[in-house]
């Protein structure tokens, strides 16, 4: 199994460099939300690890709304950040970056503060990648190279049976699927389909996956006593803060909205970022983190084969703390329009949302941390749509394949492996092509 790893680079933009950047972002793409191929920059087509990538500046659009906290609301830094989505190691794909692309990464990044010709490209994308708090991956092990076999699988089995070749009307589904299997082996001897194995698991990989598994619980059993006897003064303080917090939300910016418009919805997958400002106080962060953890922990070990607490669009996501943790970029990459994303969430996971996003300047205000919050729907709509950041380039590996569509392809690839079926189980695989 090949582990999938989420990279972001970022570095601060130099004053004045928004404009430059925006430029060269949009050289990138045919129109917006439209990647192009042939852009001058960086061919993310041609990386075979890679699933999806973002670049974006990320800004805190509702920057003025932490005057109610009384934070600065200018002079806070603005960020070039890369995001991507890989097959195995970080190393790996960013020195088949340089190799590729190392001039258009050159010309884009040097207009960050940080930057520099001096040192070596690969050791400052190094100093800059910023690693997420937690992160979710819908299909762990599930590769580039696996969903675009399976797909062309699927095609090879679809188009036989559309032929009519197999005499499917006149014999038993099974009888159909093992014509099938003998079809496939032949098209494989001609070279014409191919079917990866599974490549090894790291063994470092599985190593630090076992003791992070061991790991956490075993902390948390640890320091249970201390939790228990501050418990109730934690939830007296988050009670108060939650009857106390000042409530911002205005409307939504017309031109924004219309801009995140122009950039949606190209395709069945569509992503998603929104970046905001953290609540001040120590304890408050300390809870952030605590929760984050443990995120990160149930999306590491429960939540890996299709599915985040009963939502089962999102490809991939992350929250990454930036500025000394006092900002956060939350990225997503999900099936379908952004509001049914949104509705998925509130009905099915909104504790989660609650609890992953209260400490945010400007959420709706929280009952316990679990209740209320999300539920007011349209106050959490607009929240949402106020920091949400354009995403001026946008690479998908996989158009038109949802993460339903991965999972079908999965269940067609291992029936067509199986030496028998029913004829019920062999009538619902055909079903599936």
């Amino acid at each position: 199994m090949t582990p999938q790893t989420s990279v972001m680079y970022a570095a601060p933009l130099r004053p004045g460099a928004i404009t430059i950047v925006h430029q060269l972002l949009c050289s990138m793409n045919k129109q917006p939300g439209i990647y192009d191929p042939q852009n001058g920059l960086i061919p993310l087509h041609m990386f075979p690890q890679l699933h999806y990538a973002r670049l974006l500046v990320v800004q805190d659009l509702a920057g003025q709304d932490r005057a109610v906290y009384g934070l600065p609301t200018t002079g806070l830094p603005e960020y070039l950040v890369f995001l991507a989505e890989i097959d195995g190691d970080e190393s790996e794909f960013r020195n088949d970056m340089i190799r590729v692309a190392g001039g258009g990464l050159a010309t884009l990044f040097a207009h960050c503060d940080t930057y520099t010709e001096q040192a070596p490209l690969s050791e400052w994308l190094e100093r800059s990648r910023i690693q997420a708090a937690a992160s979710y991956v819908n299909w762990r092990g599930r590769t580039v190279v696996q969903v675009r076999e399976e797909e062309t699988l699927r095609r090879f089995l679809k188009q036989k049976l559309n032929t009519g070749a197999t005499n499917e009307s006149t014999t038993s589904a099974e009888k159909t699927r093992l014509a099938l299997q003998v079809f496939v082996d032949k098209c494989k001897e001609e070279g014409r389909l191919q079917l990866m194995p599974p490549s090894p698991t790291p063994i470092t990989w599985s190593i630090c996956n076992a003791l992070h598994l061991v790991a956490i619980p075993l902390v948390l059993i640890l320091v249970s006593p201390v939790l228990l006897v501050l418990l109730p003064f934690l939830l007296f303080q988050i009670r108060t803060w939650e009857k106390n917090d000042p409530a911002v939300a205005p409307p939504v910016n017309l031109a924004h909205s219309e801009e995140l418009l122009s950039m949606e919805n190209h395709e069945v997958t569509n992503q998603f970022n929104v970046f905001g400002s953290l609540k001040p106080g120590l304890l408050r962060l300390c809870i952030v983190r605590f929760l984050l953890l443990l995120t990160d922990y149930t999306a590491r070990h429960i939540y890996y084969r299709g599915n985040l607490a009963r939502v089962s669009t999102i490809h991939f996501a992350r929250w990454v703390f930036m500025d000394g943790r006092k900002r956060m970029l939350f990225s997503s990459i999900y099936d379908g329009s952004l509001e049914s994303y949104m509705d998925d969430f509130i009905n099915k996971v909104g504790f989660g949302l609650n609890l992953t996003f209260s400490n945010g300047i400007g959420y709706p205000r929280t009952r316990w941390l679990l209740l209320d919050g999300c539920q007011d729907e349209q106050t959490f709509k607009r929240v949402l749509r106020r920091h949400q950041l354009p995403t001026e380039v946008w690479f998908n590996a996989h158009p038109g394949l949802t993460a339903a569509n991965k999972h079908r392809n999965l269940l067609i690839r291992d029936g067509l492996q199986k030496h028998s079926m029913s004829e019920k189980d062999a009538a619902a695989w055909l079903a599936l092509i």
